[in-house]
């Protein structure tokens, strides 16, 4: 039985040749011009094919009611658009600016728009304007402020802008706007403000009655360095919408923080939550000198954190080097924040 079918022939031996008929090969015919009309077709499409158009399709983020950049005047003297506008949405941000998508997200991010545009006179020197559309002002600037270059220049074109080397930066409203550069060429960096001053002329915006940021003391902050974390800040899940800045002073540094809550409750909770977990991780609670505001003093890795909350607003110093230096600034914040009343 074994060798019977170890022996048997291919079944191809057992079939008979056989010459095609007439209608056969007119069907084989027929079949071969359809494949060679389908082939010049797939030709011709790859020919025409526009990948810039392409990428801008495929990522509109779809119907939104949202203002769109695009609606304001996108060019400047002297600048010459090198493709149409591409638009990204949350599901594909990342194809874009990979590996800074979830700082974004995580702000509240909406719609991307970017675009090209080549000096008139020059093309080989090119610059790209970026537009986020976020679902709250605080969102924009969070970004700004996490994303801020080193070495910026301040510029006077919106409440928060600065200059950079080869890019353009501000928050405006809703939106986070960037403009980067081939080179740092005077010409680019003039175009640069162009753009950027009519997009702030038509997206006026009214700065916001309760704006955290106001309520940072003065002395000692080191400029430009007033921040909001969107999510975790300090490592803590669920401590959100948190304004940092730095301070120096007598050879010392701190950072201070505030988070305005929507209850007072939650600021109180969010003081003991944060207090808990810094105790969890070796912190030592320190006793607070006498006529100091009711804070909670927290040592920790040569550090001291100092934690407190008035109203609806949680805040406090972060990392302080020294505690005398620490408490001075803790009991600058506390008087700025205020209430009604007092």
């Amino acid at each position: 039985m074994g060798e019977g079918l170890k022996n048997a022939p291919p079944r191809r031996a057992l079939s008979h040749n056989k010459a095609p008929s007439i209608t056969e090969r007119w069907v084989g015919r027929a079949i071969l011009v359809t494949l060679a009309i389908i082939a010049g077709g797939v030709f011709v499409a790859q020919s025409r094919f526009d990948p810039g158009k392409w990428r801008a399709q495929t990522h509109e983020a779809g119907p939104s009611t949202t203002p769109h950049a695009a609606e304001a005047p996108a060019t400047a003297a002297g600048l010459r658009a090198m493709g149409p506008p591409e638009v990204y949405n949350a599901e594909t941000l990342s194809d874009k600016i990979d590996g800074k998508a979830e700082l974004y997200l995580a702000a509240g991010f909406e719609r991307l728009e970017t675009q090209r545009f080549a000096l008139a006179d020059d093309p080989g020197r090119w610059l790209e304007r970026f537009v986020y559309t976020m679902k709250t002002p605080p969102g924009a600037f969070a970004v700004y402020s996490q994303q801020r270059r080193p070495q910026a220049r301040p510029l006077d074109l919106a409440a928060d802008a600065y200059q950079s080397a080869n890019g353009l930066f501000l928050a405006q409203g809703a939106y986070y706007l960037e403009i980067v550069g081939s080179d740092p060429s005077d010409t680019l960096q003039t175009r640069m403000a162009d753009l950027a001053r009519a997009f702030v002329a038509d997206h006026p915006v009214s700065r916001a009655a309760k704006d955290e940021r106001t309520l940072f003391p003065e002395e000692g902050l080191v400029a430009d360095t007033i921040a909001l974390t969107p999510t975790n800040a300090f490592g803590l899940v669920g401590l959100d919408r948190v304004f940092t800045a730095d301070y120096v002073g007598d050879g010392h540094r701190a950072m201070a923080f505030i988070s305005r809550r929507a209850t007072d409750s939650e600021a109180s909770g969010l003081a003991g939550a944060y207090t808990d977990y810094l105790l969890t991780y070796g912190g030592q609670k320190v006793s607070a000198p006498e006529g100091a505001p009711p804070v909670t003093i927290i040592a920790i890795l040569d550090q001291y954190e100092i934690v407190f909350h008035h109203g609806d607003l949680l805040a406090g110093v972060h990392e302080a080097d020294d505690l005398s230096y620490g408490l001075a600034l803790a009991v600058r914040l506390y008087k700025n924040l205020g209430v009604p009343g007092e």
